[in-house]
């Protein structure tokens, strides 16, 4: 419950400031928001990780990484093309981004 009141609080500036300092329109800041706290119970359980390593075992690190990377790696790229017009790009050349 906690992290929904959280979420919601940090939603609500993140839209809040969007629509103040750029041309989106309401929609698109609330949009952009969204994209950017949808993943707070990744990133608590990726700092959670951080903070204490040697508490989880392989198996846990596997499943939490891969549950990181399934879910926040889109948000981030449509906030940053909503927000910032930027394009997720391929920059290391690992095939990370795919055309279909």
């Amino acid at each position: 419950m906690k992290q929904e009141i959280i979420g919601n609080t940090v939603r609500r500036r993140i839209q809040e400031a969007v629509q103040n300092t750029s041309d989106l329109s309401s929609s698109e800041s609330a949009d952009v928001a969204f994209h950017m706290t949808d993943w707070l119970g990744d990133l608590d359980s990726l700092l959670q990780l951080y903070s204490s390593p040697e508490h989880y075992s392989d198996k846990e690190v596997h499943r939490l990484l891969v549950n990181f990377l399934v879910h926040v790696p889109n948000h981030v790229a449509a906030a940053a093309a909503l927000l910032a017009d930027f394009p997720v790009s391929d920059i290391f050349q690992v095939g990370a981004v795919r055309h279909e």
